[in-house]
């Protein structure tokens, strides 16, 4: 007896969305199965197997789900971008800097490292053998870090110095009065660099980059 391919069928999962408490429905199209919340306005969703079991894990947060999009892979937990390239050799990754080139982990004469394919982007950093950043990643958009020769971290797509220089209120201008543009909070001075303020929201977690104004005379 012939055995016959039955055609896959969308399943309920048995945990709701954790971000907002709607229907997770399995599907499966273009040859590929994942998992989306029904919810109205929830765009939660991960790449899984038939069994509604994620296929790749957040190299950020360690536990969450990745979610293939145009622009990329993303966290479908904390949001984070996965900025590794999918395997040793492999130009799969998507540049997190140009969006358009490949990243692919690479072994020199020094070790190994991460090459964009875009040479305009040119994007370059060494890494482990997974093509994880040597300086980790950035605390403020999760790109790769670089170590510069003198021993301090900058982001290699926001260029945002990872070790700054910390507030010190007797020693440089106040902060301007500032209030987080995504819940309203009240905003912390964290560090400042050539007269610009990084100020963090505790509540939310967002992140703030501020010029202060130059006092006159």
């Amino acid at each position: 007896m012939k055995q016959t391919n039955a055609p896959f069928q969308p399943t309920v999962l048995a945990h709701p969305c954790p971000k907002c408490g709607g229907q997770v429905i399995l599907r499966q199209w273009e040859g590929r199965i994942a998992a989306s919340c029904q919810g109205s306005g929830c765009r939660f969703g991960f790449d899984a197997d038939k069994r509604g079991r994620a296929l790749a894990r957040c190299p950020s947060c360690e536990q969450g789900r990745l979610k293939t999009t145009p622009k990329g892979r993303v966290c479908a937990d904390c949001g984070s971008w996965d900025h590794t390239p999918e395997g040793k050799g492999t130009s799969r990754g998507v540049c997190p800097r140009c969006r358009t080139g490949r990243l692919s982990v690479r072994k020199g004469e020094y070790g190994f490292f991460v090459g964009c394919s875009d040479r305009v982007c040119g994007l370059t950093y060494t890494c482990d053998e997974k093509g994880r950043p040597e300086g980790g990643h950035c605390k403020a958009c999760r790109g790769p870090v670089r170590k510069t020769r003198a021993g301090s971290f900058i982001c290699l797509v926001c260029e945002t110095w990872q070790n700054p220089k910390p507030v010190r209120e007797s020693r440089a201008l106040p902060p301007p009065p500032a209030s987080c543009p995504e819940c309203g909070a009240a905003l912390r001075a964290v560090w400042t660099r050539k007269q610009t303020w990084i100020h963090r929201c505790d509540p939310c977690g967002t992140w703030v980059e501020i010029v202060a104004a130059t006092p006159p005379g």
